[in-house]
């Protein structure tokens, strides 16, 4: 971020590729005193990243379900083993944990979001 502050003075978004990298660019940010204005979004959905939505620093993060990742992905090797059928999917689903929700973009606030975090 500070890097791109270099060249970029206006900036009004940071999609990051997870909460810790969107907290970096606000922290650069906030340095620069740059950081109003600017909404910051991460991926993962962690617990420490739900609690920078609810602090307002975060303006969203995409929870995913990396233990439910982790427990189809055994069960798809195991059923190959004893089947020998390949899984067509892995899809465990994700939701879009904001405070200040769209009309009609589904989402979840960082209070539900608390209560199925990890990490």
């Amino acid at each position: 971020m500070e890097n791109i502050l270099q060249k970029a003075d206006r900036i009004d978004l940071v999609y990051a590729i997870n909460e810790p990298a969107a907290y970096g660019g606000y922290a650069a940010l906030k340095a620069a005193g740059k950081e109003k204005g600017v909404t910051f979004v991460g991926v993962d959905g962690g617990c420490q990243g739900v609690k920078w939505v609810k602090e307002g620093i975060l303006g969203a993060t995409s929870q995913q379900y990396p233990l439910l990742m982790a427990a189809d992905g055994v069960q798809a090797v195991a059923d190959y083993i004893k089947t020998g059928k390949k899984p067509t999917s892995m899809d465990t689903g994700e939701k879009l944990v904001t405070d200040k929700p769209v009309p009609g973009v589904p989402s979840i606030t960082s209070e539900e979001a608390m209560k199925i975090c990890w990490g």
